[in-house]
């Protein structure tokens, strides 16, 4: 008997104004239209891009499903705005995003830091045992839908393959981890992990380390906590390419936080 989707898993993102009212950001419809019944937890950055660039997005003009869960980051933790003025991560402007080895990284890593906060969130409200992180410049890729060259749906496999796993995330052989797709086992230790990787930015640690973004704490933590952290393609070990359940064109996107 196949497994409710919904029952097993939900899935949080987070996004700045820019970057959903690009027609690159696809997640918002395509969660709605391939898995309806899944809590989806979205966070925005409404109240801190009202003062510093004037943008938001416009809640009040969109029809939101009651399995849509809307968060103000910047309301929900209330000394965000100030840690990121007030540690190293206001020094991000000073470095070199063309020196792909560590200024890149460094530069950016304040806007892909989001990621820590919304999931540790995410982790206490979710009432499934899966939690998928998804970088909301992707598009849902379910089979069948012919948007893809690789596509993947959701189903008994995936779940039963994530539940094996602390965590599955896109294991690439001689280089960092891709974290656009992360799935977190609550009833494992994926919560334990959620809850360091938040600490790690908060507590400054990750100030101490070579580079500052998401993956390479995330490859830190995998291996300081010995985290069992499953793959999620063919390539790297898993049974089906569960990968392919997101489509992320990171080429001509990646661009897409930064670009002014």
């Amino acid at each position: 008997m196949s497994k409710k989707v919904s029952d097993y898993v939900s899935i949080v993102s987070t996004c700045c104004a820019r970057l959903f009212n690009d027609k690159h950001q696809g997640l918002w419809n395509d969660i709605q239209k391939y898995y309806p019944d899944v809590n989806y937890y979205f966070y925005h950055e409404n109240s801190y891009e009202n003062k510093t660039s004037g943008q938001s997005i416009d809640f009040d003009s969109l029809d939101i499903p009651s399995s849509y869960h809307i968060y103000d980051l910047f309301k929900e933790f209330g000394d965000l705005e100030d840690f990121l003025a007030t540690s190293k991560f206001n020094t991000c402007g000073s470095y070199d995003k063309a020196d792909m080895n560590q200024g890149y990284w460094k530069a950016n890593s304040l806007y892909w830091f989001r990621k820590a906060p919304s999931i540790y969130h995410a982790a206490k409200q979710c009432k499934t045992p899966l939690l998928i992180f998804l970088d909301a410049d992707q598009n849902i890729t379910p089979v069948g839908s012919n948007t893809s060259e690789d596509e993947y749906t959701i189903d008994d496999l995936y779940i039963e393959w994530a539940s094996k796993h602390d965590v599955l995330s896109r294991h690439r052989p001689g280089l960092w981890t891709e974290t656009g797709h992360i799935v977190f086992n609550l009833d494992a230790g994926g919560k334990e992990f959620i809850e360091r990787f938040y600490d790690f930015y908060k507590s400054g640690k990750v100030f101490e380390l070579y580079r500052w973004d998401d993956c390479w704490v995330f490859d830190t933590l995998t291996k300081e906590m010995r985290i069992n952290n499953g793959p999620l393609s063919k390539k790297t070990g898993a049974p089906e390419d569960f990968e392919g359940i997101v489509d992320h064109h990171k080429g001509k996107w990646q661009h897409i936080r930064v670009r002014k």
